[in-house]
C-alpha cells in the first residue's frame, strides 16, 4: 500500500502530514454547526383536500378511493394512509428512499390531474405539502399575562413579536396559536328591514364595497411620483354604523337604523392554556440548512430583548426548547465517544498486557479523528448523531487494525528480519483484514432502512475517514 511505504520511507514528510491534517481538521470541528438529524428529504407527500359539506362517507366514496387507486400505480410507493373527516380528506403518500422528493411531488400532481375532471364539482383545489424535519417546531413560547385579555395578547402576538421574531437569521415562520382575532358583526334587525325596504344582499353589497382601501390615482411631480389611495378600511362601530345602505330622496337608510355592530371577537378554533390560564402559544420553526442550536439561541436572546419591552404583567414562558435537547443529545453522543476510546484503550492494554503497544495503539486515535473531520466538512455534515456515529464506527475499525499491524510487526520481528522489513510487511498484512471490516460496515448500513439514501452518504464519511485513519495508524506504529 503506498501510504504505508511512503510512511516507512518520509517520516518527517509523515510527521507534517500529520500536524497539517490535525490543524485543518481542529478548524473545521470550530466551524462545524450542531443539530440532531442530517438534512434529510423524505420521500413523503401529503395531499389535503377540502371538501365542503360532504360527510366522512362520501368523502372515501368520492375523493379517497378514486385518487388511492391513481396514487398506487406510481412507481416507488410505499405505504398509502388516508383519513375523511367532515369536509375534508388527508392523504399522506410515503415512497421508497430512493424516490426523489420532487419527483414524488410532481408524480402525485399529474395523478391528481388525471381524475380531476371526474372528481365532484364542490371540491376544492387539493394542496400538496412535502414532509421534513425543519416543519416541527425548534422553540414553543407562551405569552400569558394578568392584566391584559386573551384578544388584547393577541393583537400583542400579531403583528408586533411575531415581526420580530421572524426578521431573525434562519427562522422560517412564527405561528400564533390559541389566540383570537377582533371581529365586528353586523347583526340585522328583520323588521326594520322590512320597514326600510332593504334586503340583506343589499348590506352585503354595500359593506363590501364601502369598506375597501384602494388607488384612485397618481399625483406626478418632477422628481417623483406619488400614489394617491381612498383610505375606505373602517376600524370602529361608529364607522359602520354611519355606512349609508340605500337612499329614496332625502330619507338616508343607514347601517345602523337596520343593524345592530357589535365589536367582537372570531370563534374560537384552538385553544392554549399555560398553568392552567389561558395564553397565546407562539411556534418557531427554522429554516432549512440553519443549526438548531444556532436559532434556538438567536430566538432566545431576541425573546429576552422583547421582555423588556411588554406591558406590566406580561410574561413570555419558552415552553419547549429543542436547541437545548439537541445540544444535550450531541454532547451525549460525544460523551459516549470518548468514552468508548478509553474503554477500548483499557482492553487493548488488559489483553496486550504491554503498555507500550498500548500508548502506540492509542497514539492513533486522537490524530485520525480529529483529521476525519476533514471528510466531515467536504461531505457537507453538520455536528449530528449520524456524523459521530460514523466517527464511532470508524473508532472501532481504526483500533481492530493497529492490534493487527502492532501484531504482524511484532511476529515479523520474532522472525528476525530487519527494521523497515518487518513494518512494511506487518502493515500489507493487515489489508485483507481491513478490507473485511470496511465491506461489512457498508453493508450492515445500506441494508439499514432507518439510514436511507444518508445512511449511504455515511458509509462513505467512513470509507474516507478509514483511508485518514490508516495514516495515522502507520505512522505510529511503524516509527515507533
Amino acid at each position: 500500500m503506498w501510504i504505508s511505504d511512503f510512511a516507512i520511507r518520509k517520516p518527517i514528510v509523515t510527521i507534517v502530514m500529520m500536524i497539517v491534517l490535525m490543524v485543518f481538521g481542529l478548524v473545521d470541528l470550530t466551524q462545524r454547526e450542531t443539530d440532531e438529524f442530517p438534512e434529510v428529504d423524505m420521500p413523503v407527500v401529503a395531499v389535503s383536500i377540502p371538501y365542503p359539506g360532504a360527510s366522512p362517507g362520501v368523502v372515501e366514496r368520492e375523493l379517497i378511493d378514486p385518487l388511492e387507486e391513481q396514487f398506487q400505480s406510481i412507481t416507488g410507493v410505499d405505504t398509502i394512509n388516508s383519513t375523511a373527516v367532515d369536509g375534508y380528506a388527508s392523504i399522506i403518500v410515503m415512497f421508497t428512499f430512493e424516490k426523489d422528493q420532487q419527483e414524488a411531488m410532481q408524480d402525485i400532481r399529474d395523478r391528481i390531474d388525471l381524475v380531476r375532471n371526474d372528481l365532484p364539482s364542490q371540491v376544492e383545489e387539493p394542496m400538496l405539502y412535502k414532509f421534513s424535519f425543519s416543519d416541527f417546531p425548534i422553540v414553543s413560547l407562551t405569552l400569558a399575562s394578568a392584566t391584559l385579555s386573551l384578544a388584547e395578547l393577541t393583537a400583542l402576538a400579531d403583528p408586533s413579536l411575531k415581526r420580530a421574531l421572524t426578521s431573525l437569521a434562519g427562522v422560517a415562520s412564527v405561528d400564533i396559536l390559541g389566540g383570537i382575532e377582533r371581529e365586528l358583526a353586523v347583526e340585522v334587525r328583520p323588521n326594520d328591514l322590512q320597514a326600510r325596504n332593504v334586503s340583506v344582499g343589499q348590506i352585503v353589497q354595500v359593506v363590501q364595497s364601502e369598506n375597501l382601501a384602494v388607488p384612485v390615482g397618481r399625483l406626478n411631480s418632477e422628481l417623483d411620483e406619488r400614489t394617491i389611495r381612498l383610505r375606505g378600511r373602517l376600524s370602529s362601530v361608529n364607522d359602520f354604523e354611519q355606512i349609508v345602505v340605500s337612499r329614496s330622496g332625502d330619507q338616508v337608510v343607514r347601517l345602523g337604523d337596520v343593524a345592530d355592530v357589535k365589536d367582537g371577537h372570531q370563534e374560537a378554533r384552538s385553544a392554549s392554556f399555560y398553568n392552567g390560564k389561558a395564553a397565546v402559544s407562539i411556534d418557531i420553526k427554522k429554516a432549512k440548512g440553519y443549526s438548531t442550536t444556532d436559532v434556538s439561541a438567536r430566538v432566545l436572546a431576541k425573546v429576552a430583548e422583547l421582555q423588556k419591552t411588554l406591558p406590566e404583567g406580561t410574561q413570555i414562558e419558552v415552553v419547549r426548547d429543542s436547541g437545548q435537547r439537541v445540544a444535550e443529545s450531541v454532547e451525549g453522543v460525544q460523551t459516549s465517544l470518548i468514552e468508548g476510546a478509553l474503554l477500548t484503550i483499557l482492553v487493548v492494554f488488559i489483553f496486550l498486557k504491554s503498555w507500550r503497544s498500548t500508548v502506540i495503539t492509542s497514539l492513533a486515535l486522537p490524530v485520525s479523528v480529529i483529521s476525519a473531520f476533514i471528510a466531515v466538512y467536504a461531505f457537507g455534515f453538520t455536528l449530528n448523531t449520524m456524523s459521530l456515529l460514523g466517527l464511532s464506527l470508524a473508532i472501532g475499525i481504526l483500533v481492530d487494525d493497529a492490534i493487527v499491524v502492532r501484531e504482524n510487526i511484532v511476529r515479523h520481528m520474532e522472525m528476525g528480519k530487519d527494521h523497515l522489513h518487518r513494518r512494511a510487511r506487518g502493515h500489507r498484512g493487515n489489508r485483507p483484514c481491513g478490507r473485511r471490516d470496511n465491506l461489512l460496515h457498508r453493508r450492515r448500513l445500506r441494508a439499514h432502512r432507518l439510514y436511507g439514501r444518508h445512511g449511504r452518504t455515511v458509509v462513505r464519511a467512513i470509507c474516507a475517514d478509514h483511508r485518514l485513519l490508516g495514516a495515522g495508524v502507520t505512522f505510529c506504529l511503524i516509527h515507533a
